[in-house]
């Protein structure tokens, strides 16, 4: 690594969403929920909302903009074995919710 592109790391912005981080809402219709980043999904970001265990499809560029206006805050970066806990929650309520759209048809 070169000593610029060091010197253009300390300055780069680091991009989020991002694994195993914790992102807290501070306004609007989801104030006070935690969103666990789980997979970026086809233009839309996909969470684990605490501490009602939903699942939260924000689009990209909605996220982008909570960040910029501060409705979404960068809380923690996650221990490994909490963010696991939170992807098989995820995995748990999607399949869940697949299953239930299987009855109905």
């Amino acid at each position: 690594m070169t000593i610029q592109s060091k010197i253009k790391s300390l300055f780069k912005r680091p991009q989020h969403p991002k694994q195993p981080f914790l992102y807290a809402v501070t306004a609007g219709r989801f104030l006070g929920e935690l969103l666990v980043f789980i997979e970026d999904n086809k233009g839309k970001y996909s969470f684990l909302a605490l501490p009602e265990m939903k699942i939260r499809e924000i689009p990209k560029d909605k996220f982008d903009t909570g960040l910029k206006d501060k409705i979404i805050d960068i809380v923690e970066k996650l221990p490994a074995y909490v963010h696991k806990t939170c992807v098989q929650q995820y995995n748990k309520n999607k399949l869940n919710a697949l299953a239930l759209k299987d009855t109905e048809d």
